[in-house]
């Protein structure tokens, strides 16, 4: 290990708890709090205008393309060389995203390579997971000099299709930019100069994550900013902590503060949240639950990597005590994280035998009241997730389950429902998800009415479902043809865990072409 990575990650962890703490107690300066509050939809894509219900939530935008996970910061530890722990984090399957924040390489603060980079999210994606790749660079965190966001978009610009080359991911501007003074139009003005550079110099045309200013927690200074923001594929995204302070409101965060989020057309998130010990002010736990009732993905801080005193690490051995597992077991602080994940996951959720005991926590998790879901007993003729038959309406968000659903980023945008059926232009690009979000253990088959332009359109979707990633053609014997037919997917046969699954599409891969979903089902 680099002698000096151990030492400035415990550091940045110190420097991290006093921001918190000066936010909690109103201080504006540089030194103000590091809250990760809420991203909003899933993860990626263009974003849509309409409102659609689910109980009290009110949902204005898609949501983003990824489920929700953990945060990685691998930069300071190993030389970059140490075993992630990705083997264990697929046996928990309500980690479906990991965030990875990557310090940059040429300041000369960590002993870590591109290459090093790159294979973190190789390994990832190799593991089925989604990835967010973040600039992070400790000393800019709260910046308000558009010069330190510039220097991300210039991180972006150098080095994007070195770590790009194999694996496509999600890119998260830069970690935290922006203190608690900075205002919309200074928040603006340097995300569009930041955003210029990345898209006029790299070849990514993917959503990109612009954190909330004053280190994740001003929710309604990014509702106002992004406005003026010369873009419309951004995801927004807030950071959730117990000291969380709005500048704003003057006070506490509090679940409320999401909305301002919310009501705007674009996708959210909670890109970071946990729970520091010893630390009050904000209900983080009911915050986390409220952004997830909205249909926000979460990801939670952190699966490795956290080097504050107290460390909130999901994965044991941390890696400021051991540089040289290869393999690794849930910590004490595991369940804090994972009970939040998918649809108020326990630890228990896992495969293995190993007992994971939840730690002593006052806000205990409870999982979302689902008033408007149907009961799991199989009806005769299926279970119908989708039938797009403007009832209740995809402009709405809401499949015939009651659940989230949304797309974005194709040539028609967000999708567009006609004729009783789903139809979506893709070039080389574009997302597609609907939430299922109940045990659907008693079906055993996925099936599709769908039809394409061309024929044969399976071999250019990405299909992900229940921990399996792969391309549609791969889990079927149908082939999608010029006419509406069904394509059927084997769930038990093609490995998927159907105990609170999501069925998604993203078209990525090449091609270009449109679809014609007319329904979507379990049989």
């Amino acid at each position: 290990m680099h002698s000096d990575d151990s030492p400035r990650q415990a550091q940045d962890g110190e420097q991290r708890r006093d921001r918190d703490q000066a936010g909690a107690s109103g201080d504006g300066g540089t030194r103000g709090p590091r809250r990760r509050t809420v991203l909003r939809g899933l993860g990626g894509g263009v974003a849509l205008g309409a409102v659609g219900t689910l109980g009290a939530a009110v949902t204005t935008a898609a949501g983003a393309s990824f489920g929700d996970g953990v945060n990685l910061q691998p930069s300071y530890f190993c030389d970059g060389d140490q075993d992630l722990g990705y083997d264990l984090m697929s046996e928990y399957p309500d980690i479906e995203t990991v965030r990875i924040e990557i310090e940059p390489f040429d300041f000369g603060e960590v002993a870590t390579t591109v290459a090093d980079a790159k294979r973190w999210i190789d390994e990832a994606a190799a593991h089925g997971l989604d990835v967010i790749a973040t600039y992070h660079h400790y000393p800019d965190n709260g910046s308000a000099s558009a010069a330190a966001l510039q220097n991300a978009a210039e991180f972006w610009a150098e080095h994007y299709e070195t770590l790009s080359a194999d694996t496509s991911f999600t890119v998260n501007m830069m970690n935290e930019w922006g203190n608690h003074q900075v205002t919309a139009d200074e928040y603006a003005s340097a995300y569009n100069e930041a955003i210029d550079t990345v898209r006029s110099e790299t070849s990514y045309s993917g959503p990109i994550v612009c954190d909330a200013p004053g280190w994740g927690q001003g929710t309604y200074r990014l509702a106002d900013a992004v406005e003026a923001i010369d873009d419309d594929d951004l995801i927004l995204s807030a950071h959730v902590y117990p000291s969380a302070w709005n500048a704003t409101t003057g006070q506490n965060l509090v679940p409320e503060d999401l909305d301002a989020l919310d009501e705007t057309s674009y996708p959210c998130m909670i890109g970071e949240f946990g729970n520091y010990a010893n630390s009050t002010g904000a209900d983080w736990s009911a915050i986390v639950d409220y952004a997830s009732e909205l249909g926000w993905p979460v990801v939670g801080w952190a699966w490795n990597g956290d080097g504050s005193n107290d460390p909130m690490n999901m994965a044991d051995p941390y890696w400021g005590d051991d540089c040289s597992a290869d393999s690794y077991t849930t910590s004490d602080y595991f369940s804090v994280v994972y009970s939040k994940l998918g649809d108020g996951g326990t630890a228990t959720d896992s495969p293995t035998d190993e007992p994971n005991t939840p730690t002593d926590e006052p806000n205990t998790p409870t999982p979302t009241d689902e008033p408007e879901t149907p009961t799991d007993t199989p009806a005769a003729d299926g279970l119908v997730v989708d039938d797009y038959d403007g009832d209740p309406g995809w402009a709405n968000h809401r499949n015939d389950l009651g659940q989230w659903c949304g797309a974005g980023s194709f040539e028609n945008g967000g999708g567009e429902e006609t004729g009783g059926a789903l139809v979506l232009e893709y070039d080389n690009g574009g997302w597609y998800q609907s939430q299922i979000n109940r045990d659907v253990s008693d079906y055993d088959t996925l099936v599709f009415e769908i039809s394409g332009a061309n024929g044969g359109e399976e071999s250019e979707v990405l299909f992900d479902m229940g921990g399996v990633r792969t391309m549609l053609g791969n889990v079927t014997d149908d082939s999608i043809g010029t006419s509406m037919g069904e394509v059927r997917v084997d769930m038990e046969a093609a490995g998927i865990d159907r105990s609170s699954p999501s069925v998604r599409f993203n078209f990525w891969q090449g091609g270009a072409s449109t679809l014609e979903i007319g329904e979507v089902r379990l049989e």
